[in-house]
């Protein structure tokens, strides 16, 4: 996979697929590229999937300091003229689905389409309670901190069918470096900042709002909230049987979703 170097950052970027217009995938926090592997090439026979690490990302570049959805717009927006891309359908999972929505406010001439994933436009109580848990854990132990993710990332269904993968992947958290818990400390900062809530009325792009039917983390009341005040045609679809990490938990559902959506409104 490529590099380039982005507004002084360097940031880790695929690209699958050789036609069609391009449809960008968004991270969630604690995700890398290869997590949309299952959906990514789902969608590739039919678009051109930039996928790409965010700054503070396992794959990008970590630099010192907090973050913001606004510097990671300005970096998606930076990377796509990098690439040669005037405009894509943007899709977000989680944290990339605030991404992508800040990206669509910021850049609407740049936005085919804005896809939300499991994703919220501003914090309640619980949520905020939640991520300072995880900052918390992340600077004082790696196998605390993945084993506070699980619960609120994954059915139960998913974590009793996939224990030993579960396993393994905690191995490969607790073998990160510092710097990467630090800068998942800044992406949570920024993640508390949120609150666009009353701006997504100017996003009128075709929109698609998903979540998953299990998800406790950012559940359907965000979802809805998001669907009533987005300012565009919008379609809410609910994936039956998947906790917060539809994309991994359903990536064919959920990829279907996305292309039925496609279809529907004529994109």
């Amino acid at each position: 996979m490529p590099d380039s170097i982005v507004n002084r950052v360097r940031l880790r970027y695929e690209i699958l697929g050789d036609k069609g217009p391009f449809v960008v995938l968004l991270n969630g926090i604690a995700m890398s590229i290869g997590h949309w592997q299952a959906f990514a090439e789902r969608l590739s026979a039919s678009f051109r999937v930039l996928c790409h690490d965010l700054r503070g990302q396992t794959l990008s570049e970590r630099p010192a300091g907090d973050y913001s959805f606004d510097q990671h717009s300005r970096d998606l927006s930076s990377l796509m003229e990098k690439l040669g891309i005037d405009k894509a359908h943007i899709v977000g999972t989680s944290y990339g689905s605030e991404v992508a929505m800040s990206f669509a406010l910021a850049h609407p001439e740049k936005t085919l389409s804005l896809t939300v994933i499991d994703g919220v436009s501003e914090i309640d109580p619980l949520l905020r309670a939640t991520a300072e848990s995880w900052m918390s854990a992340a600077l004082t132990d790696p196998r605390v901190f993945y084993k506070t993710l699980l619960p609120w990332t994954y059915s139960s269904e998913f974590i009793g069918a996939n224990r030993q993968a579960l396993d393994s992947r905690e191995d490969a958290v607790a073998s990160l470096p510092k710097d990467w818990f630090e800068a998942f400390v800044g992406l949570c900062r920024a993640f508390l900042a949120l609150d666009i809530t009353e701006s997504l009325h100017r996003v009128t792009c075709p929109s698609l709002v998903v979540v998953g039917e299990l998800d406790i983390l950012k559940h359907r009341g965000f979802a809805s909230t998001i669907a009533e005040h987005l300012g565009g045609p919008v379609k809410l679809v609910e994936i039956p049987g998947a906790g917060h990490a539809a994309v991994i938990e359903k990536p064919g559902e959920t990829a279907d979703v996305f292309l039925a959506f496609f279809k529907e409104f004529g994109l």
